[in-house]
């Protein structure tokens, strides 16, 4: 009787160390089809975006600046408290080195927003008052390669799409205009509690001045930079609550939902992810360009039971 032939065998091959049966092979092939039909439906609609990873590159390159930043500043963190709806440029060099910040600048003046390439605004991320600018050297590392929003006060892009956790960070500014704010201490409570601004330095929640300051809930867990929704980008500070219950969850500053309703965020201690938005109300702003927080606007806007206002608030801070 005919041996059955095995595909893929030798003349000398030791025993049970052929190939497959023409039966096996069906039976593979009959499972790769099965993998396929199942499978398949899933991965409709998804594709590699490029962008995205280009935007985690950017905010990885940051947030590493803004380590080296600390380690060269006595573990102090770069100032965060840039007054939301003042330009910069244009102003003395005294005034502009009381406004010493991460950024400096605000996406809600035509002076700071533009970002065609040489323009006087770029200048901005680069000069001596940008605090990170001795690490991150590219201007166009603060923009989101997927921002295509044209500022209607420049007819151009944003210069910059991210923005900061307003918890984390140093007062410069509000030390100048509020001396009872030692300089280089942390940054006040802000909008922490959600639904009202506090200039408070203490408060029920953390704010962190230093790298290792972040003991709740933890580096690891805790985010520092955030792509903002360009509807509400202004200064370099992104408000969100740290409170959210059952019934009472805001957005205040939007992030950005540009990769797919997903948005590029960094952590304290240095991991970058690209995070899928759950609810669509908290990447789509129901604002005016540019008046996240402006005066003649809510300065909060209600999300009942959003489960990523739940998100975003375990990981902006910890209770003291």
């Amino acid at each position: 009787m005919k041996a059955t032939r095995r595909f893929g065998s030798q003349k000398n091959s030791l025993p049970g160390h052929g190939g497959f049966t023409v039966v096996e092979l069906l039976a593979v092939m009959v499972m790769i089809a099965i993998l396929a039909i199942v499978l398949l439906p899933a991965l409709a609609g998804t594709k590699s975006d490029p962008r995205a990873f280009q935007c985690l590159n950017n905010q990885r390159q940051l947030i590493l600046g803004w380590q080296m930043y600390a380690a060269d500043n006595n573990d102090l963190l770069p100032a965060n408290d840039y007054p939301y709806l003042t330009a910069y440029r244009g102003e003395p060099p005294t005034t502009q080195l009381q406004m010493r910040n991460w950024v400096v600048g605000t996406m809600a003046s035509s002076l700071d927003a533009n970002g065609s390439p040489n323009s006087p605004a770029s200048a901005e991320l680069t000069d001596p008052n940008t605090e990170l600018s001795p690490y991150v050297k590219n201007y166009k590392v603060y923009h989101c390669p997927a921002d295509n929003y044209i500022n209607h006060l420049t007819d151009n892009l944003n210069l910059r799409s991210c923005s900061m956790n307003a918890a984390v960070g140093t007062c410069n500014w509000t030390h100048y205009n509020a001396p009872n704010y030692p300089l280089g201490s942390a940054v006040g409570e802000r909008w922490l509690l959600g639904a009202s601004y506090s200039s408070a330095e203490t408060g029920p929640w953390l704010t962190y001045g230093k790298l290792s300051s972040f003991t709740r809930p933890g580096p690891a867990n805790t985010w520092v930079i955030i792509d903002e929704n360009p509807y509400s980008i202004n200064d370099g500070s992104f408000a969100s609550s740290a409170v959210a219950t059952t019934g009472y969850t805001y957005i205040i500053d939007y992030p950005s939902g540009l990769h797919g309703a997903a948005g590029v965020i960094s952590f304290a201690d240095g991991h970058v992810i690209v995070h899928k938005w759950q609810d669509l109300r908290t990447y789509t702003p129901m604002i005016v360009p540019q008046q996240g927080g402006a005066p003649g606007t809510p300065a909060f806007h209600p999300t009942p039971d959003d489960p990523d206002c739940f998100y975003l608030a375990s990981i902006t801070s910890g209770p003291r």
